[in-house]
């Protein structure tokens, strides 16, 4: 997409999952790749798929790292 990545990127999970796997690891094969955990209000793939309010717009842009937190 032409963005440079300087650092790597943060993954947020639902640490009850990563335990369970940690004890059962006869079960990593059944496992996705990822399991990702946002909160609602911070589901910012939400960006493409909703009309949201500007702030959020703003916000979301930010985490995804395509504009500065308070930029246009």
């Amino acid at each position: 997409m032409g963005f440079s990545v300087a650092l790597p990127s943060v993954l947020h999970i639902d640490k009850q999952s990563a335990a369970q796997v940690a004890k059962h690891p006869e079960h990593h094969g059944c496992m996705d790749p990822l399991d990702f955990f946002f909160p609602t209000a911070e589901m910012p793939a939400d960006l493409l798929t909703k009309a949201l309010a500007h702030v959020k717009v703003q916000e979301f842009c930010h985490l995804l790292g395509l504009a500065p937190l308070g930029g246009s």
